[in-house]
């Protein structure tokens, strides 16, 4: 009690989304303004509380890109308030690498021209790993098309830094390059969709 300022009001950049270990959904709630700067409390919207306690260590992801995703310590609640130790920052890194599996079918267009088919395994703000029967080498640039934003396919340059021969399909491991902030948006947008998705179909 008390520990709230009074006039704060409620923004949709002031919610967090909490994943754990393995970047996987296990609450969400909107931001409380602390005294110290060294606590994060956050009023649940979903998750339950009594679960946080027994995982401890989370990232906090803000729905704000501009920022930086957060290292916090369970350290106790109260009804539907959590409150969260300060870690570490965890910086535009950890949000650009936050992976989530999905499964969809595209098309991978390589310098040399045509096309392959592209068959994904998953996807972050900042890379996506699939398998195709395409032949590219490591440092290699193509383009990729992304189905899943809420604006449509997406056609983004990436560049190849893993490969494993695969007789059922290359598997490769890029990242993307050149983005520019409407890009990342729609991308930040679709990663957190198939969050919740995974969410609300108890994943």
């Amino acid at each position: 009690m008390g520990i709230f300022k009074k006039s704060e009001k409620a923004s949709g950049k002031d919610y967090y989304t909490l994943l754990d270990s393995n970047s996987r959904f296990r609450a969400r709630g909107l931001r409380k303004e602390a005294p110290d700067g060294k606590t994060l409390f956050l009023s649940l919207t979903d998750g339950d509380p009594a679960l946080l306690s027994h995982i401890g260590i989370f990232q906090a992801v803000p729905q704000d890109k501009d920022q930086p995703s957060l290292m916090v310590r369970f350290i106790g609640s109260r009804e539907r308030i959590v409150a969260l130790e300060l870690m570490r920052d965890s910086g535009s890194a950890m949000r650009k690498n936050f992976r989530v599996p999905v499964r969809f079918e595209s098309f991978v267009y390589p310098q040399s021209g045509g096309r392959a088919a592209l068959h994904s395994i998953d996807l972050s703000c900042g890379g996506i790993a699939f398998r195709s029967p395409l032949a590219i080498s490591v440092g290699e640039h193509f383009e990729l098309v992304i189905p899943l934003t809420s604006e449509g396919p997406l056609l983004l340059w990436a560049e190849a830094l893993r490969i494993h021969l695969d007789p059922d399909g290359n598997l490769y491991a890029c990242k993307f390059i050149d983005l520019i902030d409407d890009q990342e948006t729609l991308l930040r947008e679709a990663v957190f969709a198939i969050q919740v998705g995974a969410r609300a179909k108890g994943a």
